[in-house]
């Protein structure tokens, strides 16, 4: 009998040491793939319209003439972004992401008896990636380069979203080097051009620092402030102790 409320007394006390856990445990360690893919479709929709909006304030200026400017010193004729990659991306990154395993489960009971092959959620995370760098670097090469384009503050943005995000160390070394690359890329001053105004540029840099911090309050881990210290959260574990043996004595009456 004595064996009997021992082993009794040793499962209650384990239960109530565990259920005390599970609620002073982080709350990032309860996000899904589910809860980043969701992330990442509301990001890449902030990110594709801020893109396309700079490239509109971009086509809207003139180049401005100079009074002084010395014969022969003419600038470059403006180039007109096409907004036809831009709306290329955002329909491919959408559609990649919507079709990653974790999304698809939440809308495709609505089409029952259709199915489609469906890729991982860190496969769709890849390609919206790989995809925004590439839309960014067309946009860098037709008005500027890296010297003078108004999207720089993006292509550096985009490895920044990765960390946010919670991706694998190995695609954010990726993403990190292909952006350095791109840099590096169009840094001659073959792609320089005169910039007609700073408005463009403006928009682009204050909507990345805001794009940026948006995503990592959203994703934040428990602030410091709400961290319980060590006394504190062993306080628990010291309660589920000291109310097992009252649990075990109701049990055996």
């Amino acid at each position: 009998m004595r064996d009997n409320n021992h082993c009794t007394q040793e499962c209650v006390t384990s239960i109530l040491i565990l259920r005390s856990q599970s609620q002073i445990m982080p709350t990032e360690q309860s996000i899904q793939p589910l809860n980043v893919a969701a992330a990442t479709l509301l990001v890449q929709l902030l990110l594709i319209t801020l893109l396309a909006i700079a490239s509109s304030l971009y086509q809207t200026q003139r180049w401005a003439p100079r009074a002084n400017r010395p014969l022969g010193d003419e600038p470059f004729a403006p180039i007109r972004v096409r907004k036809s990659p831009t709306l290329f991306v955002a329909l491919a990154t959408f559609a990649a992401l919507l079709i990653s395993d974790e999304l698809y489960s939440t809308w495709s009971p609505i089409f029952q008896g259709v199915g489609i092959n469906t890729i991982s959620a860190a496969k769709a995370i890849g390609i919206v990636f790989i995809l925004d760098l590439l839309l960014v670097a067309y946009l860098m090469a037709t008005t500027g380069g890296s010297r003078s384009s108004p999207f720089l503050s993006a292509l550096f943005t985009i490895p920044a979203l990765a960390i946010f995000l919670r991706l694998p160390p190995s695609m954010l070394l990726t993403f990190t080097g292909s952006a350095a690359l791109i840099y590096l890329f169009l840094l001659p001053e073959i792609f320089d051009r005169r910039q007609p105004g700073q408005f463009a540029a403006a928009f682009i840099n204050l909507s990345c620092l805001c794009l940026s911090i948006f995503t990592g309050y959203i994703t934040r881990p428990v602030p410091i402030n709400e961290l319980q210290p060590k006394a504190q959260s062993a306080a628990p574990s010291n309660a589920a102790s000291a109310t097992a043996p009252l649990i075990t004595n109701q049990l055996s009456q």
